[in-house]
């Protein structure tokens, strides 16, 4: 077993069909944190079943593992070396050859293992490794031969009736010393060994999640006329894609001007071509609509792929789509990687969210390599937003990415006009509880007396955001992270928003016993009870992350706003995730300021987003529609710009600010994250880090680096974090940077998690 070198940007060479095997030897990549692929020796009685993308089981290690088939010459080392393939599963492979180069190019880029970006891209259940089991030996069996009798008896029913059981149930049954008494005796063998998958009925299952309870989905007999700016964006899309070959389009339309049937309609002139479509939303979950709306237009020939599945669900889709018995994928953002087989178009919508960003171990976004994968694959695709990302505005700017406007709204109707006030100058009783305002309390009780709907918008869930004792200043604090509790009023408890910690929400002070407690701040559960309060007659919910735990709670409350049975709805920014409502004449943002002063470069930008996009909610019929943005700081660029729906002033303010400072996108950046238990541990590695890092920069002037220094939440889900942030005007010297330091083993510490985020997105 020996890794096969990568060699640079080298294009992999394609190949289909059954395996021409040189030797018998194979190339298989291991879904670890590992570089590979691995050369092993495929046994004669085995080749037969083995294709590029097959699974494979191999000895890894001290391990059974599985392992896909890759294309690319074995590597050269001596026989003896190698090791045998154990088992080739009859099952469809799972991997093409163009994926495993997408795959390839993904671990370049983001500098990770290959071996890491083939397991994030693979669905659960397809990376199986073997368990130790016990199994009973035929002197086991007869137990007159045995010394002692009795000892056969005291196994489990389950070992003597199958003569298999796992080594660690049957060690919590008889324990661990009886256990090396049976083996000793040869009564027990242990042996390594995967065990099979279980088929699943998500076949059975399909159409219960593509068709709600109580929602019917009906294929529409005629897509509706295009506007003259939706025409002209299409004729742009359909001559590109008539010319073929790699084409990215921005569709930069305001909210509500028909983005969605530009997208239904390159895709049906993508299917007319005899090729396939994959579209990506931020969240399948919070996009319910738009999921069924693409279902109306083409029927069954879609896929749904995103971890709203249970793992048979996601694996049969997989095999689904990678036989080739749908059109259209509609996926979140793992989707980027399923096998979609002659890729013709590749969708992303609400391109800007961050939602796109996977963190953690595999740091990727999905949107950036939407457009790797369809430069690979020779494909088409369509960037949408009302709000773009500064990276794409500005590729669209330079001419990378070709832009197509949608400047006003489908129906022909304005932008609703939006009041801006100004939180510093209401009266103390007005501001205080929820934000209710007397401004806004006028237009919700307007907007009710004429039958309309009202959305209210504040991006903080719970009742109060903080707990405090007014008698010795203790406030309760995560014990896992460095935030304080949030009170949730109904259910009695304080809640960690970060890791889910919660403890009931004591009568007493933890520090001095004192009775004294304040609670603080609004969340939006005070929300809904105040403005029951205030309008008792009005039929009001809430959306957010407590009031939808489950999907179904998510599609009722969206289903019941549709059907006007809701007049009031208030939560957080899952409001804003697309959903189309013609009813909603009012949107309250209570406090527009709660995004804009974090410790992150992108702050004033997300701000901006939230708010034009939860404005954007309103008036999409005939009227208007209207927007009283309360904020404590009116004058602030994001705020005006977003009032004014002025996105390229807004582009220009900002841009000025990070090309200063060479942030993204007119800079790239590196973040190394420390992860630990030990905050020593943590600070003491981030600090060698640096002290590398500065070391082999050495006086360039190329290149900043900034820390290290402690990440601004400290503290999560009982883990410390540090940072260490590489900046540069060029790529190449952070990358280079990043690759010197993991080359000199800097990159591993034991005990500790170390992720490098190529492009980072979070800051925090």
């Amino acid at each position: 077993m020996a890794p096969h070198a990568a060699e640079g940007n080298r294009r992999l060479v394609l190949s289909r069909g059954f395996m021409a095997v040189s030797d018998q030897l194979i190339n298989v990549a291991v879904p670890l944190p590992v570089a590979g692929p691995f050369t092993y020796r495929l046994p004669t009685e085995l080749a037969a079943r083995c294709t590029i993308g097959s699974r494979v089981f191999v000895p890894f290690r001290t391990k059974i593992r599985a392992g896909f088939v890759v294309p690319g010459p074995p590597n050269g080392d001596a026989p003896s070396e190698v090791r045998d393939v154990a088992d080739v599963p009859e099952e469809p492979p799972y991997l093409r050859a163009n994926l495993w180069e997408f795959i390839r190019w993904v671990a370049d880029y983001y500098l990770l293992p290959v071996g890491l970006v083939l397991r994030t891209a693979l669905p659960p259940g397809s990376d199986r490794r073997s368990r130790p089991w016990a199994l009973l030996t035929s002197e086991g069996r007869r137990p007159r031969e045995c010394q002692d009798p009795k000892q056969l008896y005291s196994f489990p029913r389950k070992l003597l009736k199958s003569g298999a059981m796992l080594l660690r149930e049957l060690t919590n049954a008889i324990g661990e010393e009886r256990v090396r008494e049976a083996v000793n005796a040869g009564w027990v063998r242990v042996e390594e060994r995967i065990a099979r998958p279980r088929a699943s009925l998500w076949k059975q299952r399909l159409p219960e999640l593509l068709e709600p309870a109580g929602v019917r989905i009906e294929v529409a007999e005629e897509p509706p006329g295009l506007t003259a700016d939706q025409e002209s964006a299409f004729q742009r899309i359909e001559q590109a894609m008539e010319k073929g070959g790699f084409n990215p389009f921005l569709l930069f339309g305001v909210t509500g001007s028909g983005k969605t049937e530009v997208y239904l309609r390159a895709i049906q002139m993508t299917i007319a071509q005899g090729k396939r479509a994959l579209v990506l939303v931020p969240e399948i979950a919070l996009t319910p609509q738009l999921v069924r709306r693409f279902l109306r237009r083409f029927g069954t020939g879609v896929a749904l792929f995103h971890s709203g599945l249970t793992p048979s669900q996601r694996l049969d889709e997989w095999r689904r789509i990678y036989a080739g018995l749908v059109n259209i994928v509609i996926a979140a953002r793992s989707g980027i990687f399923v096998p979609l087989d002659n890729l013709g178009l590749i969708v992303v919508d609400e391109e800007h969210d961050p939602s796109y960003k996977q963190e953690d171990t595999c740091p990727y976004n999905a949107r950036d390599m939407a457009l790797a994968r369809a430069k690979l694959e020779g494909a088409c695709v369509i960037l949408g937003s009302a709000t773009p990302s500064f990276e794409t505005f500005l590729n669209a700017s330079r001419g990378r990415i070709t832009r197509l406007d949608l400047p006003s709204r489908h129906h022909g109707g304005a932008l609703p006009s939006v009041e801006v006030v100004d939180l510093k100058t209401v009266k103390q009783h007005e501001k205080k509880g929820a934000f209710l305002t007397s401004t806004l309390i006028k237009s919700i009780d307007a907007a009710l007396n004429k039958h309309d709907q009202v959305v209210l918008f504040l991006n903080r869930r719970g009742f109060d955001t903080f707990s405090q004792c007014r008698s010795c200043g203790y406030v309760f604090r995560c014990p896992n992270c460095d935030v304080s509790l949030t009170h949730h009023k109904r259910t009695r408890d304080l809640r960690c928003h970060m890791c889910g910690f919660s403890r009931a929400a004591p009568p007493l002070c933890p520090q001095c016993r004192g009775t004294n407690m304040f609670f603080g701040g609004a969340g939006t559960q005070k929300v809904e009870e105040q403005v029951a309060a205030l309008f008792p007659e009005a039929r009001i919910e809430r959306l957010d992350r407590d009031s939808t735990r489950r999907r179904e709670d998510l599609e009722g409350i969206l289903e019941r706003f549709r059907r006007h049975e809701i007049d009031i709805l208030a939560g957080t920014q899952m409001i804003v995730k697309g959903h189309d409502f013609p009813g909603i004449a009012l949107v309250g943002v209570l406090c527009g300021d709660l995004s804009l002063h974090f410790p992150d470069f992108r702050a004033a930008e997300r701000t901006f987003q939230l708010i034009t996009q939860v404005a954007g909610r309103t008036g999409r019929e005939k009227n208007s529609g209207r927007v009283i943005l309360q904020t404590f700081d009116p004058d602030h660029y994001a705020i005006r710009h977003a009032a004014a729906h002025a996105y390229e002033a807004f582009f220009q303010s900002e841009s000025a600010l990070r090309e200063e400072l060479l942030y993204p996108p007119f800079g790239h950046l590196i973040l190394i994250r420390i992860e630990g238990n030990s905050e020593k541990r943590v600070e003491d590695k981030a600090v060698a880090i640096g002290r590398a890092a500065r070391q082999i920069k050495g006086g360039s002037r190329e290149m900043t680096i900034l820390g290290p220094a402690p990440a601004p939440r400290r503290k999560l889900a009982g883990r410390f974090r540090w940072h260490v942030l590489f900046k540069s005007a060029e790529r190449r010297h952070v990358r280079d940077l990043v690759r010197n330091l993991a080359a000199d083993g800097h990159l591993k510490g034991h005990g500790l998690k170390i992720v490098v985020d190529v492009d980072p997105v979070d800051m925090l």
